[in-house]
């Protein structure tokens, strides 16, 4: 061997081992992308010290936080929610929880029976829910002031929720994760199936789907969707969520009503936006309660952004790679949105090709009363469990 390919091979075999210890690096921080060669690092870090849930003895919630811009709003977290005080070693399964739109994965409501995260962890089943963009714009920042919201486009989203897998499934050694999600995170969760089938054990979907309507019209007027509306605005919102939970039987901030439990389940039960009659939450049918849902409502953030609402979502490609997939599917549907509303999620549902698809749809209950209603321990979150467990043998 003459010096000039002596050199070539010791080179050679230093850029092996400093590639081998950027991956291992890489490993550890949650970078691998699941077969595909990268580098990049994400560095995620724990945030303060694993909380003991109140609500569900022996499961603890961790959080990671991780920056994804220059802008500092350009972050997403993750809770992490299993039985503790250490992360289990050897978890029945692994869940990652996409929200709805407004929603982020903080732990508002730790009692198991009106948190599905909190159910699950207590059944053995290690569960992650994130946190998106809009959950780091501070409430009183003016709408004006968020023209960056213009860029936060469902695309950006997915390459959030890409890192947020990579980073569960490095952290727990899983290459394969279940992805749940409620609302709008429903959507979110098929289009990562579309675009990754080979990362999912299997879809846990709670009243969403893929939409088969044209987006809106034209583009947006403004930057971003306020969470409060034209009449209940957020900050009169928010006094009625807190007086809820503060006192649900006191006086209501509306005369007409006799307490502020009755106030905010009539504002549920009839909001306009979803249709009355219940479509939003139907309290008064006895599916979920004012204070459940107070709390709840308490952690929405207030912004969403517009353009979002003017995409076109799925693409035909998605649909074409979703219907290759496969993936076992269980989804639960609310009745009180329409007539059509149960059989589109139905039909979203079988759009993987799987032959394994459960669905089921739930009579008189309301949008919300899937996600955390007084039935929802029974007829939602334990056959979840049970199926996420069949599923993960």
């Amino acid at each position: 061997m003459n010096r000039n390919t002596s050199r070539a091979v010791r080179a050679t075999a230093a850029l092996a081992i400093f590639i081998s210890g950027l991956v291992a690096v890489s490993a550890a921080r949650g970078t691998i992308t699941h077969g595909e060669f990268s580098i990049f690092e994400q560095n995620w870090t724990l945030t303060g010290q694993p909380r003991a849930l109140k609500g569900a003895p022996g499961i603890y919630e961790w959080r990671f936080a991780t920056k994804r811009g220059p802008s500092p709003f350009d972050q997403i977290a993750l809770h992490r929610a299993a039985a503790g005080p250490r992360p289990p070693g050897n978890p029945v399964a692994v869940v990652l929880f996409l929200p709805g739109t407004y929603m982020n994965g903080e732990i508002g409501v730790d009692d198991p029976r009106y948190n599905l995260m909190v159910y699950l962890a207590t059944k053995g089943i290690d569960t992650w829910a994130l946190d998106y963009r809009t959950h780091f714009i501070p409430p009183a920042m003016p709408e004006k002031d968020l023209s960056e919201l213009k860029g936060w486009t469902d695309e950006l989203f997915g390459s959030d929720i890409d890192a947020a897998a990579a980073f569960v499934s490095a952290t727990t050694h899983r290459e394969k994760l279940f992805v749940s999600g409620f609302s709008r995170g429903v959507e979110f969760g098929y289009v990562y199936a579309a675009r990754h089938p080979e990362r999912v054990a299997g879809l846990v979907m709670l009243d969403g789907l893929l939409s088969d309507q044209p987006p809106a019209p034209g583009s947006p007027k403004g930057y971003a969707e306020d969470v409060g509306g034209q009449h209940l605005t957020f900050d009169k919102r928010k006094v009625l969520i807190q007086m809820v939970i503060a006192n649900p039987d006191g006086p209501a901030p509306i005369p007409k009503y006799k307490t502020a439990r009755e106030n905010l389940e009539h504002v549920l039960y009839d909001s306009a936006k979803f249709g009355g009659n219940g479509g939003l939450a139907n309290p008064l049918g006895g599916f979920s309660d004012g204070p459940t849902l107070a709390r709840v409502l308490l952690q929405d953030d207030r912004w969403w952004p517009s353009i979002q609402s003017y995409e076109s979502v799925p693409t035909r490609e998605q649909m074409l790679s979703l219907a290759g997939s496969k993936v076992p599917v269980i989804a639960f549907a609310s009745t009180n949105l329409g007539a059509a509303w149960a059989g589109r999620v139905q039909r979203t549902a079988l759009s993987t090709g799987s032959s394994d698809v459960t669905f089921t749809a739930l009579q008189g209950w309301g949008h919300l009363d899937v996600l955390c209603g007084t039935q929802a321990e029974s007829k939602v979150y334990a056959p979840s469990a049970a199926w996420i467990r069949r599923h993960a043998k």
